[in-house]
């Protein structure tokens, strides 16, 4: 491939001698993962670098300029790289289809795989989690292609793990996604002059809570059998103990990478927790619904 010529005339970029991939979806901590591992200042600048996107995005194209994902790969993986040699990347599901499918040239920008449209297609009809799952999987392409960009990156960072972040709750996890979604707001961070505001007022919808919660099972599915394709032991961190101990969680992925951390900066955590009580009022709304739907 063009990329290892690239990479091989790149000596004046940083290369990785180790690195590590953030798995999961929205909403299940990444952002304030990222924000930790940042801060430490030896373990990566890991964001969203193979975002399909981000491409065109100017923190990306600041990387990039005027080369591509695959061909600016070197550009990447400098930027990624903190002078202690590690990688880091945060990286979802489809992202994994987007690089395989640049690779092989066969990303068409209208044409994705909408998987979101696909079930609320099937709305009003609730579709329970089997019957999802099993719709869903009829209509994915060969997931070979996720395994594919996989090997990709392993053959450019040596020594490449996985941290899987999930969340446990997983109807508030749906809702958290739904509100970010339809208001704009992703994180707010602590101090700006609007963090005590209140989100601005949206519509409860049980079709589009629920297919997000279809959605994040499905992907669930997914991950741990692509870990297993490639023979990866990922190490799992959920949003609600993450939370609950913000050092010893960065500790523990800090061991798992055998990152030396007697040296790292103490995070600073600059976003806030964004639920609230209509939060609660809604999973209990959505839990009754659904249940009484035979969907739950």
């Amino acid at each position: 491939m063009q990329i290892a010529a690239a990479i091989e005339q790149s000596s004046e970029l940083r290369k990785p001698s180790c690195g590590y991939l953030i798995c999961g979806m929205e909403r299940t901590g990444s952002t304030l993962l990222v924000q930790m591992l940042t801060a430490t200042q030896v373990a990566g600048n890991p964001i969203e670098y193979f975002n399909p996107d981000m491409q065109h995005r100017p923190r990306v194209r600041k990387i990039l300029g005027d080369s591509n994902m695959i061909d600016g790969l070197p550009k990447i993986l400098s930027a990624g790289t903190t002078p202690n040699g590690v990688f880091g990347a945060k990286i979802h599901w489809n992202h994994l289809r987007f690089m395989a499918m640049s690779l092989l040239n066969t990303w068409d920008e209208g044409k994705r795989t909408g998987l979101v449209d696909l079930l609320r297609s099937q709305l009003p009809k609730l579709l329970t989690r089997a019957e999802a799952v099993e719709l869903l999987n009829s209509r994915i392409p060969d997931t070979s292609l996720h395994k594919m960009s996989f090997e990709f990156l392993r053959s450019y960072v040596p020594d490449l793990r996985i941290l899987w972040l999930q969340r446990r709750n997983e109807v508030a996890r749906a809702i958290s996604h739904y509100r970010a979604l339809k208001t704009g707001i992703w994180y707010r961070h602590i101090g700006n002059s609007n963090s005590n505001e209140p989100m601005p007022a949206i519509e409860f919808d049980l079709g589009e809570i629920h297919t997000r919660i279809i959605l994040a099972a499905f992907q669930d599915l997914h991950w741990e059998r692509f870990f297993h394709e490639v023979g990866i032991s990922p190490h799992r961190l959920f949003y609600e103990e993450m939370v609950e101990d913000l050092p010893g969680s960065l500790r523990g992925v800090l061991d798992f990478l055998e990152i030396d951390g007697a040296g790292a900066s103490s995070p600073t955590i600059i976003s806030e927790k964004q639920s609230d009580e209509t939060s609660l009022e809604w999973e209990e709304r959505y839990r009754t619904a659904a249940q009484a739907a035979g969907v739950l």
